[in-house]
Formats: structure tokens, C-alpha cells, sequence
């Protein structure tokens, strides 16, 4: 199990606010809005779940049955829950913490072969460019909704960082890699 930054109960709390969950509702929900700058995995979630609700912030509702027959378990939030949920975003968020694998990779380059960089990098683009369709697409569903009348402009502003953050990432392995071709020619 990794490591609960204390965050996750916000991140719950703030999905219940929409609407009661399930455990697997919330994973995908985190999975499909915001996996561009947040993760959490089911080991942070279910004990995180019963926290909330021991310290009575979150409720389970009735169990609703799924396509199996068997029962789960709904939250949803509480008036605590509510509270706490807006003090902590009233709050500064922390310093926020930059972590590529392949920004490591690339800073100890001159170990190995350019080609292989070469290749993490055209690797990255691509992931890139797949991660700006997905944004895109986010953009165009906000902007139909909001043509009926749902508005979900936070929602939106967070895909358009997404947009923004793949593609300055992309942008850089472009020039990176062309830095590298420049400079392995020139020791030919």
C-alpha cells in the first residue's frame, strides 16, 4: 500500500459532494477526471472510506445491488464532511512536487547509448500527444454540457492544465531530442 499523503480523504469528500459513491465509483472517477495530476489506489480509498465514516464525516446508504446480485456499499457526505471539505479548500495548497522518470533518464544520458533516450523520448511524445486528445476531448464534453446548460467550469480549467502541462512536456521532447541529434552529428 503506498503511502496516504492525508489528502485522499479530500479527494473522497470532494467526489461525494457530486453525488454518493461506491469505492469502485470513486477509482474510476479519479481514474477518468483527474489522472492527469492525481492518483490514489483502492489501498487508500476503502480505509480511507471507513475512516470518514468513523469520524462521521462520510455515511454509508443503503447497499444498492449490482449486476452480480451482491450488495454495495454507497457514501455520501454529511454536514461535517461539507465543512471540513471547504476549510480545506480554503487553505493554500502545498508546493507541488515535479516527478518524471524520464526527466532522471535523461539527466544521466551520457550513460548510455543516445538512441536509447532517443527512444524514451519519442515514447514520451507519443504518451503526450494521446494525453492532449484525451484533454481535448474533456474541453469539447464540458463545452457540450455547458450548451445545456451544466456548467462545470473547474472541471474544465483542470483538463485545460492538462492540455497545457502535456503539451509544454511534448514540446520539450521535441526540442530535446533535437539537441541530441545536433549534438551525436556533430561528434561523428
Amino acid at each position: 500500500m503506498r503511502e496516504n499523503t492525508g489528502k485522499t480523504k479530500y479527494i473522497i469528500l470532494g467526489l461525494l459532494e457530486h453525488r454518493p459513491q461506491t469505492g469502485y465509483t470513486i477509482k474510476k472517477s479519479i481514474e477518468y477526471e483527474h489522472s492527469h495530476f492525481w492518483q490514489e489506489s483502492y489501498g487508500q480509498i476503502y480505509p480511507t472510506l471507513k475512516q470518514l465514516v468513523d469520524e462521521g464525516l462520510a455515511e454509508t446508504m443503503e447497499a444498492s445491488e449490482n449486476r452480480n446480485g451482491r450488495g454495495q456499499k454507497q457514501y455520501q457526505i454529511t454536514e461535517e464532511g461539507r465543512s471540513l471539505l471547504k476549510e480545506w479548500l480554503a487553505e493554500a495548497p502545498d508546493v507541488e512536487k515535479l516527478r518524471y522518470e524520464i526527466l532522471i533518464k535523461v539527466s544521466f544520458g551520457e550513460s548510455t547509448n543516445p538512441e536509447v533516450i532517443l527512444k524514451h523520448l519519442d515514447d514520451f511524445i507519443k504518451r503526450n500527444e494521446e494525453n492532449i486528445h484525451d484533454m481535448d476531448n474533456f474541453l469539447v464534453y464540458f463545452n457540450k454540457l455547458k450548451e445545456h446548460g451544466d456548467d462545470h467550469t473547474y472541471k474544465e480549467l483542470t483538463a485545460l492544465s492538462g492540455k497545457y502541462l502535456y503539451t509544454a512536456m511534448k514540446d520539450w521532447a521535441v526540442e530535446a531530442k533535437k539537441i541530441i541529434n545536433e549534438r551525436k552529428v556533430g561528434k561523428l
